[in-house]
């Protein structure tokens, strides 16, 4: 498939409220259920990005490749291909969905002082390894190994936009730690055999594009029109789509668009965002995956009585009840 054919959703479960939280108390039941009435909804949607927890896996590696493994089968039945994000990035202030924090990859930047992370390449898999790089080495061994040839997934996404406002200063140690993490991640999963295409899933940056290109077969992004903040504008939104279509041709990469669809309460105003963005996606010959398939009480996808809704506001297609969002049909014509 190519990447201009996807038609996807992100996933995360309805039943918690952060990585660690949804695969600690990982709910195959309501999943089969939601990821059901997602196909009855959209009958074109051929792509799941779906979130996983290191953290969780950290706690109970075992519990948490036989979940795994039991979601790639429900996704299968679907005839729905998927998309792992391997480790996250994004960090929200009112609702953090947990992951990877800067004290944990770059050296010295913990209270302990400890450096013991330095991410070696060369490493052996096999040989035991402590701290932060064994943790991750261990997850990524396994979960890599046991489905390197599963063309059940259509992708391997590494990292949930990586990156902060350093991105664009020269000769920045916070860059430069996280290029080496990224660096050293990409090579652990080709040592490990995955025969499917790396991608890093960028915020809507040029530059956060033209970093990660190295390590990625596609190259993705998240084109949010981000209507109803102050600094949302129409010209320069398209025009930062074809400066980053730009940048993967000049890499010779396929790009897709594996966040998108900025989030509205109200259910006519997130319709027309989608009419907005979802057409300029389309014009251009664009993949996408939209943000995201269900109500969960993760940051972004909840209404109000849920949780703190942050400035990205509801993002989900499917409410609570398990009833589409009234005119969120409209996803079908594109």
């Amino acid at each position: 498939m190519f990447a201009s054919e996807v038609r996807g959703f992100n996933y995360s479960g309805s039943w918690g409220t952060s990585g660690l939280d949804l695969w600690l108390h990982h709910d195959y039941g309501k999943m089969a259920v939601e990821v059901g009435q997602g196909k009855m909804y959209f009958p074109k949607w051929n792509v799941a990005r779906w979130w996983l927890s290191h953290e969780a896996y950290m706690r109970g590696p075992d519990r948490f490749l036989a979940n795994f493994e039991a979601g790639l089968a429900l996704f299968a039945h679907y005839h729905i291909k998927v998309m792992p994000v391997l480790f996250n990035r994004w960090h929200d202030p009112s609702c953090d969905f947990g992951g990877v924090y800067l004290e944990h990859i770059l050296p010295g930047q913990n209270y302990l002082g400890v450096n013991e992370s330095s991410f070696d390449p060369d490493r052996p898999m096999d040989k035991p390894v402590g701290g932060i790089e064994g943790v991750m080495r261990r997850y990524l061994g396994d979960t890599i190994s046991l489905h390197r040839n599963d063309d059940r997934i259509y992708a391997w996404d590494l990292c949930n936009e990586p990156f902060g406002a350093y991105m664009d200063i020269y000769n920045s140690d916070l860059l430069d730690g996280e290029m080496a993490w990224l660096s050293w991640c990409t090579a652990i999963v080709r040592k490990c055999g995955a025969s499917q295409p790396l991608t890093i899933g960028n915020h809507f940056l040029p530059q956060a594009l033209r970093l990660t290109a190295p390590f990625c077969d596609i190259l993705s992004f998240h084109p949010y029109y981000m209507h109803g903040q102050p600094d949302a504008n129409q010209t320069v939104f398209e025009r930062t789509l074809d400066e980053c279509i730009q940048v993967a041709r000049d890499a010779g990469k396929e790009l897709l668009a594996s966040e998108t669809v900025w989030g509205q309460l109200n259910d006519g105003a997130h319709v027309a965002v989608m009419r907005y963005t979802l057409g300029e996606l389309k014009a251009r010959g664009l993949g996408w995956i939209t943000h995201a398939l269900y109500h969960s009480l993760v940051a972004d996808l909840h209404l109000p009585t849920y949780g703190p809704v942050g400035t990205a506001s509801y993002m989900a297609f499917i409410n609570p009840d398990g009833k589409l969002r009234a005119g969120h049909e409209v996803w079908n014509e594109f």
